[in-house]
């Protein structure tokens, strides 16, 4: 079974719009998939440090099992930290965690590199 994390902008589980600013995405989206199909759905609300919290996102991320992210953008900090845990990071996600996962599952996503984010930090 693969765990896909998708940051959200809010708790509506496939509904839910892609958040584009990893840092400060409100809510994670974990999807447990099986055979490429979606076995369960949970919603964590982020404690990160961009939200207030004392550990990053990454770092959330890592503690869920997450074994994929897929994402609009995030800066070359995250990247390199969760690739280097071995995690797979894709970039460019847009719409809702449905839309994402059905790109993602199609090969649409492009694989995030540490120059990914295209905001400056």
């Amino acid at each position: 079974m693969t765990t896909i994390c998708i940051p959200t902008l809010q708790n509506q589980g496939l509904s839910s719009e892609i958040s584009m600013h990893f840092g400060k995405s409100p809510f994670f989206t974990f999807l447990k998939m099986e055979n490429n199909e979606i076995k369960n759905v949970e919603t964590v609300e982020s404690r990160g440090r961009h939200t207030g919290g004392a550990i990053t996102p990454a770092e959330i991320i890592l503690n869920h099992n997450a074994d994929v992210l897929v994402c609009g953008n995030l800066g070359s900090k995250a990247v390199n930290m969760l690739k280097n845990s071995g995690l797979k990071v894709y970039s460019g996600a847009s719409g809702t965690v449905k839309e994402a996962v059905e790109k993602y599952l199609a090969g649409e996503l492009s694989t995030a590199d540490d120059n990914s984010c295209t905001e400056k930090h």
